[in-house]
């Protein structure tokens, strides 16, 4: 034995110096007929294995782990079936998320590639070791590189993968050769050679037309592999081959819509379906159709995705076959390569709400350093996002969607469950995701209809953690809460009122049980009150409202800014029910205050002088109106600028104005130039553009244009009867002004009107 020899290959490769030992001992039986090789001991020839206990790995494809068929895959295997034909030089990347099915696919390519070469050679790219181990036997056995070059390459006297490859262009392919290297996760330390890259084409994979030569693989990174590899990315089944699979392992259930409902939950993703399946389809199962499984996801998603198969090949399975440590083993694949906070970003990121855009205003966040005051860190590292994307565990969000990036909710789930023990106590991830959700908002504008998309996606991760809130810190509960009053306030604002009101009711109740959170109550319950006004129920939204005043100003005193933001929604719903008189002493009053306390400029003062000239024209006050309402939206335009919501509120109120004074010629213009401004800015339902609309209708009416009255109110009639209901003041108030137009003589049509955009 040449220890020298071991001694040089273990300092090379890093490996155990008796794995190699065991790799020279090593005579594998011939794989190919035609080759004769060295006839072997009958008795030891069971024995071939490593002194570690580890056997020899077969070179032959495992053809008998293909399911009896393969779902959804047609085109990609069109596509390689054609791609590794003999002369073809490319090296074929098949990449993405455990458990799409990378091996599954590699497997049906080698089925159906037996026809059409003659040798087909099946590595496990794992590790280095049993990769290193399996092309030299492949070089010894299948193309007769002899020995003493072998044991020259295992000395590191000579380049391994040289040899392999020297050896693949100095023989007769003999009808071909395919080789697939399966499960090359961590490309780099596995594949590459003496401290290049896999793209430089000098390691294990080299492009060869005397040798197909397809790699499965999580890393999706084109940098990774290089211009001489071709990467096919295999993402999630299409939701009918998902149903397909599951049907195959549960032919019982002929339930296809429940199929395709299980489908749609586990993200389609072959491994979680194949489990899935079996797990329904075997007799001691819990849950024996697809709908009790769906349940079962609903009631309790991680308990239910982590049953695994009862049977006792299952409970030896490997990692990548268990739903449950699938993803674990990209996470540590990448605590090896040296991304060394990729597995803390992903435990923080599986916090947030699964499949949901996790923004990046949020991915921008910077958290507190523990034990140095003021110091902070980013909460998410550049490269840990870069790897955690390249094996991917995420994917940046698309280029119609807020800039980010998602984690698939089957990933986030398991890997927020199954956190190792040794963290689980900590509330570090948990905190994280806390702080990254709280500087997000911080840049965000609830009043801003360009922010509602991403305060969208911040209320799905509030919801997420809120869900997940119950083992932190009560202080830290209540920060999270702290964010209950601008969501509820944003959702109000874009019209989704129910949905507010949903969330406005959840954070309620989480906050009760804290103790020491009425501020925060109150908060959700004066928007609940303006969700009430803006239903038309306006002495409910009043009631509520004084109750809200007095505990603000209990709690945060009569001038604090909240206080005020609810004394001024109690005169808007006061002058709504005609109540001028008290309405306008309450806005005048915080008029006054705001501007001492703020500044003429302020947006809260600018927004008081918005209501305060708003309930002086219904009053009737024409002059002392018009001329708050020029002063306001002169200041708005300069300091908010001219689409910002309340600005529009401004240009619209103005046009309410020029038509109260008669000036209908003026007040059309002003409603038609508003209306494009509004429909582009707020939407076509805005209750804003609605009112600007009615107001148009009903002007158009007075000047005499009949049709186009009765079309554009029947239009305003329908957007409100279904965003607000039939019974609302507003509808009312179109349908009256609907009725009037109906009631102008049909003579009455005037011919200089411009039709509405």
């Amino acid at each position: 034995m040449d220890w020298d020899a071991i001694g040089a290959i273990a300092t090379i490769v890093g490996i155990p110096i008796a794995a190699v030992a065991g790799f020279i001992q090593m005579r594998a039986k011939p794989q190919r007929r035609g080759i004769e090789k060295p006839a072997a001991d009958p008795l030891q020839e069971d024995h071939l294995a490593h002194p570690s206990g580890h056997l020899a790995s077969s070179i032959q494809p495992p053809l008998g782990r293909l399911p009896a068929r393969v779902h959804g895959r047609v085109e990609i295997l069109d596509q390689l079936g054609r791609a590794i034909t003999s002369g073809s030089s490319y090296v074929h990347v098949i990449a993405g998320l455990g458990g799409t099915g990378k091996t599954t696919l590699a497997l049906k390519l080698a089925e159906d590639s037996r026809d059409r070469f003659t040798s087909i050679w099946w590595v496990n790219g794992a590790d280095r070791v049993t990769l290193m181990t399996s092309m030299l036997s492949i070089a010894q056995y299948e193309l007769n590189v002899p020995e003493p070059a072998i044991r020259e390459a295992m000395s590191g006297r000579r380049n391994a993968a040289d040899l392999f490859w020297n050896a693949i262009q100095q023989t007769a392919a003999d009808g071909g050769r395919l080789l697939i290297i399966d499960n090359a996760d961590d490309p780099q330390s596995v594949l590459a050679i003496a401290g290049d890259h896999v793209a430089d084409g000098t390691g294990w994979i080299r492009a060869s037309r005397n040798c197909s030569i397809v790699v499965t693989s999580r890393d999706r990174a084109p940098a990774t592999w290089g211009r001489l590899c071709e990467l096919h990315i295999l993402g999630p089944l299409s939701p009918d081959a998902a149903a397909d699979l599951l049907m195959d392992l549960v032919p019982g259930d002929s339930d296809r819509a429940a199929a395709l409902a299980v489908g749609r939950r586990l993200n389609r993703l072959p491994l979680a379906l194949h489990l899935a399946g079996i797990h329904i389809g075997a007799k001691s199962s819990r849950h024996r159709t697809f709908n009790a499984y769906l349940n079962a996801l609903h009631n309790d998603f991680a308990s239910t995705v982590s049953e695994q198969p009862v049977s006792p090949a299952w409970s030896k399975a490997d990692g990548r076959h268990m739903i449950t440590r699938t993803w674990e083993l990209s996470l540590i694949t990448l605590t090896d390569q040296g991304t060394a906070h990729a597995q803390a970003v992903a435990r923080t990121l599986a916090q947030f709400a699964g499949g949901q855009v996790v923004p990046s205003e949020m991915l921008r966040a910077e958290i507190p350093v523990k034990g140095r005051r003021g110091a902070k860190t980013p909460a998410v590292d550049v490269a840990a996002l870069e790897g955690l994307d390249r094996m991917g565990l995420i994917d940046w969000s698309a280029p119609s969607e807020p800039r980010g990036i998602r984690m698939h909710d089957l990933v986030a789930t398991t890997i927020r469950q199954h956190t190792p023990a040794s963290q689980r106590g900590s509330r570090s991830h948990w905190n994280a995701a806390l702080h990254m959700l709280t500087a997000g908002a911080r840049t965000l504008d609830f009043r801003l209809p360009s922010h509602w998309p991403i305060w969208r996606l911040v209320a799905a991760h509030f919801e997420a953690l809120l869900s997940n809130s119950t083992t932190q810190p009560k202080h830290d509960q209540r920060r999270l809460l702290e964010l209950a009053p601008p969501l509820v306030a944003m959702l109000r604002l874009s019209n989704a009122w129910q949905e507010a009101e949903r969330l406005g009711e959840v954070a309620i109740a989480a906050a009760a049980k804290l103790g020491r959170s009425e501020a925060i109550v109150a908060g959700v319950e004066h928007n609940l009150a303006t969700i009430l006004q803006c239903r038309g129920l306006y002495k409910e939204s009043e009631n509520l409202l004084r109750e809200v005043l007095l505990k603000r100003e209990r709690l945060l005193g009569k001038n604090h800014r909240e206080t005020a933001h609810t004394r001024g929604n109690l005169a808007i719903v006061l002058s709504l029910q005609g109540h001028y008189a008290e309405a306008l002493s309450i806005m005048k009053r915080d008029y006054r205050d705001r501007i001492r306390l703020l500044g003429q400029e302020h947006p809260d003062t600018l927004r008081a002088g918005l209501n305060l000239a708003d309930t002086l024209l219904e009053s009737g006050d024409l002059d002392a109106a018009e001329q708050l309402m020029r002063d306001t939206l002169t200041a708005q335009e300069r300091t908010l600028g001219g689409a910002y919501p309340d600005t529009l509120i401004s240009r619209h109120n103005m046009a309410r104005l020029l038509h109260a004074r008669g000036n209908l010629t003026a007040a059309a213009d002003a409603y038609r130039d508003v209306q494009r401004s509004v429909e582009e800015v707020l939407g076509v339902s805005h209750e804003v553009t609605l009112d600007n609309l009615h107001h148009w209708g009903v002007l158009i009416s007075e000047q005499g244009h009949r049709t186009a009255a009765i079309n554009l109110l029947e239009r305003v009639l329908n957007s409100r009867s279904q965003v607000l209901g039939p019974q609302h003041p507003d509808t009312d108030e179109t349908a009256k002004a609907l009725l009037a137009a109906r009631s102008l003589p049909p003579s009455c049509e005037a011919t200089d009107w411009a039709p509405v955009t």
